[in-house]
């Protein structure tokens, strides 16, 4: 009876999509469902780390790493736009995973790098406007539209979060060990170290890859508020797992098909999803 419990809301969402994509366009919900994937999974990551200042501050990174990224691919060339904006955003977010590793605070550490990323974005947002036609490319990497996905950037979103969702299972119970004693951790012999490249690796791949489809802003409530509901639903760590990813599917899938009814925002719609379904969760709390 407890495994038929589990595995219900994987069955429910399983149906949902099916009927979305059946209902709307395969594209769309392609998309959707692989932003919704990648984000909570790794939002689960989050929580058990306590990254939640850094997991906020990585949509910085990517903005700052998807608009220099226009003028890298223009100018100098050899790689593609997608290309430039994820080794930019990589080397971003090893720039603050390196300060924390070297001992400075993690707080202390993500507000320096805010401060930075923030001021470098508006220097650059305003060189590509004053130098390169591309305001609607900005809008989309600002607000983020699903609804204009080609196939190709389907296929991509889907590859993405088919690699982040493997390599969160597969190194899950590792991370949550790290987050509830990182010096056991370290001493029972798990390579902390690497656990923590894997996770700035993967918060810079996401947030850079998946900014054109959820947005800068949309980023912050995906990778933040699936775990935050998860925690007041779960009891277990594997639970949080489940649940960050079942809120963050449907949210998406309810966001997407509302945005279509009501000719909204997608983006906009799945954060009011999930933030009215944070509310409820705090008010069935008390």
């Amino acid at each position: 009876m407890r495994g038929i419990k589990a595995w219900a809301p994987a069955v429910v969402l399983t149906a949902l999509t099916g009927l979305s994509a059946f209902l709307l366009n395969p594209i769309w919900v392609a998309v959707m469902v692989s932003a919704a994937v990648a984000y909570g999974t790794m939002s689960s990551i989050v929580a058990a780390r306590r990254l939640y200042f850094l997991a906020g501050a990585s949509a910085h990174s990517a903005l700052l790493a998807a608009v220099l990224a226009l003028p890298l691919a223009n100018f100098i060339g050899l790689l593609s736009e997608r290309a430039w904006a994820i080794l930019v955003g990589l080397a971003l977010t090893y720039s603050v995973g390196y300060m924390i590793h070297r001992g400075m605070d993690p707080d202390v550490a993500t507000s320096i790098f805010v401060a930075a990323t923030a001021s470098a974005s508006a220097l650059a947002i305003y060189y590509v406007l004053t130098r390169f036609p591309l305001e609607a490319e900005l809008w989309a990497i600002m607000v983020g539209d699903p609804l204009l996905s080609s196939p190709s950037e389907a296929f991509y979103a889907l590859g993405v979060a088919g690699l982040t969702a493997s390599a969160v299972v597969l190194t899950y119970r590792e991370q949550v060990y790290i987050g509830l004693d990182r010096e056991f951790a370290r001493l029972s012999g798990i390579r902390t170290w690497a656990y923590d490249l894997l996770v700035f690796t993967l918060l810079g791949l996401i947030t850079v890859s998946l900014i054109k489809v959820v947005g800068f802003v949309l980023e912050h409530v995906l990778l933040l508020l699936p775990s935050a509901i998860a925690t007041r639903l779960s009891r277990s760590s594997r639970a949080v797992l489940l649940a960050s990813l079942s809120v963050s599917l449907a949210a998406s899938l309810s966001g997407l098909y509302l945005s279509v009814l009501a000719n909204l925002s997608p983006a906009g719609l799945v954060g009011l999803v999930l933030l009215a379904a944070y509310l409820a969760c705090m008010a069935i709390g008390r």
